[in-house]
């Protein structure tokens, strides 16, 4: 844990830019003008023999108006040119975003899982571990099958996916650590109420307070909605950091700080929950915020004008849907800010937040794969640079065209060759997290350039300059799977929705014993073995130190 620390205190400290952008591409110190993509031949020797083949996931995200993600004019590029480059024929798997563990799991029920298994969260990698449903992959084969992959990544960051000293997981390279998932303000209704960006919840509230009464965008004050809210927004395991005190004790960390469960038993958690409350009962959030599972209504009512603030809630701030220009179209003399991190720190605690930790997603061999080697030559030849170039950016005066060195998205291109998702990451995202140039100040101009919104591109700047302002830190990485999270997940994810819905919701004078009886229900549906087991692995882990 400790060599874990350094890693990261080492990463934060590098250059905030650095920290504004995703992660790399594989151009090392090459100069951009050397790394522009182009659809052209890959130079290598011609593979000989029957084509083997390999079913790699890729996720599936429902957008509208794009081809499936399993069958596009991307994945087909990838099947003819891996085919004719390594003799390797891929077939895509679509697994849905928002139910993948479910979907694997059925798949793997059936015995019809893809060659390739994977998650962007530890925990649940470590799970599918603990099933016994991962392969180990010999190094000296990672070695000499994959020797492209292996640099590429760093076999620092490999180490992430050993289990035991054995290498199961195969992790994807993420130099910089961060994407603006934030929320965004109103700053003309800051303005016309004379108030700041609130860096507090004493100073949330108060602002808060003051878009009900002094209605500062002309709609009546029951056409008003302070905070636009949802389910979504509110269920993100990871917003109680303003609560948490600071040193937080690393035990604190490993039991409760967890990407796949609410900690609701938790004081931090009590005090977000509390603080959630206030806002519902002085009605200056949604009020129908419990029934707006999917963030729709939240959207909605942002971008028609009648909120003040307005959460991304699990996504990053995006194009897709068009929050910020929609909300313009129909307010003309709108302007947003970025909303200060510290919205949700209490007076006196930390301006605190997560980071990721340094690999992006892992990918783990599917027990029943009879070709690992042809999975490894995949991740080999996909981290080639002429490779990733192309996925990454498209062609050339289609996709997009270059600027001071910066590959430039053709605004409105609809041709065959439109990357998916606006960035086609989840066909790449297997080997890298994003972009890197090898400069942190061209990485910053990349991310702006191809990920944020047209037209607010200086949103994610704002964003950048608050995420520098925080202290941030990893969850606690377990060197075994906690079993007990499998088994009870689904179940609490279900008791964690009910749960927010009756305390935030609870009335005055009644929110301890809601949560109270709310925790009691929870402990009961498996909680408390959860912690249980984490407590037991915290304390074998520290034994071994």
């Amino acid at each position: 844990m400790k060599s874990f620390k350094i890693k990261v205190t080492s990463m934060l400290l590098v250059s905030v830019l650095l920290i504004g952008s995703l992660a790399g591409c594989g151009g090392g110190n090459k100069k951009a003008e050397e790394q522009k993509p182009q659809a052209q031949e890959t130079k290598t020797d011609k593979p000989s023999g029957e084509a083997v083949e390999i079913k790699i996931p890729v996720y599936e995200r429902g957008n509208q108006g794009q081809p499936p993600a399993e069958n596009n004019y991307w994945t087909k590029w990838i099947a003819e040119k891996a085919l004719k480059d390594i003799n390797v024929k891929v077939t895509y798997v679509p697994i849905p975003r928002t139910t993948d563990i479910d979907k694997f799991n059925m798949l793997l029920a059936a015995n019809q899982a893809p060659d390739v298994i994977f998650s962007f969260d530890y925990p649940v990698m470590t799970a599918f571990y603990g099933r016994g449903v991962l392969q180990e992959i010999p190094k000296d084969m990672l070695k000499s099958v994959a020797p492209n992959f292996v640099k590429f990544v760093g076999e620092e960051t490999l180490k992430y996916g050993e289990v035991g000293g054995k290498q199961y997981y195969l992790t994807a390279k993420r130099p910089l650590s961060y994407t603006p998932y934030t929320a965004i303000i109103r700053q003309d209704w800051l303005d016309a109420v004379g108030m700041k960006n609130p860096t507090n919840t004493d100073e949330f509230i108060a602002v808060m307070k003051a878009f009900k009464e002094k209605d500062p965008g002309k709609l009546g004050a029951k056409n008003t909605i302070p905070m636009s809210y949802s389910l979504k927004a509110a269920k993100s395991q990871v917003q109680n950091y303003g609560f948490r005190p600071d040193p937080l004790p690393e035990e604190e960390l490993a039991m409760y700080s967890d990407v796949q469960l609410g900690a609701l038993t938790w004081a931090p958690e009590k005090e977000r929950l509390k603080f959630l409350n206030q806002l519902y009962l002085e009605g200056l959030m949604s009020s129908e915020w419990a029934l707006d599972k999917d963030n729709k209504k939240a959207e909605a009512d942002f971008m028609s004008g009648k909120a003040g603030i307005f959460h991304f809630a699990t996504g990053p701030m995006a194009s897709n849907p068009p929050i910020a220009q929609t909300l313009v179209k129909n307010v003309p003399t709108a302007k947003l800010s970025v909303l200060d991190f510290g919205w949700q720190t209490k007076p006196g605690n930390k301006n605190t937040g997560r980071d990721y930790w340094p690999f992006g997603i892992m990918s783990g061999i599917n027990k029943s794969c009879k070709n690992p080697e042809a999975v490894l030559k995949f991740f080999d030849w996909m981290s080639k640079p002429e490779i990733l170039n192309v996925l990454q950016n498209g062609v050339e005066g289609k996709n997009y065209t270059l600027k001071d060195g910066v590959p430039v998205p053709v605004a409105g291109f609809k041709g065959e060759e439109s990357l998916l998702n606006g960035t086609g990451k989840d066909i790449w995202c297997l080997v890298t997290e994003g972009k890197d140039t090898g400069d942190p100040v061209q990485n910053l101009k990349v991310e702006t350039i191809q990920r944020a919104p047209a037209g607010f591109e200086y949103l994610w700047q704002q964003s950048f300059d608050q995420m520098s302002k925080q202290k941030r830190y990893p969850d606690f990485l377990f060197d075994k799977p906690v079993t007990s999270t499998t088994k009870y997940v689904k179940a609490l994810d279900a008791k964690w929705e009910e749960s927010l819905a009756k305390v935030i919701m609870a009335k005055k004078g009644e929110f301890d014993a809601t949560y109270d009886k709310a925790c009691k229900d929870y402990l009961a549906a498996g909680y408390q073995e959860i912690l249980a087991e984490k407590k037991k692995l915290y304390d074998e882990m520290k034994a071994k130190k």
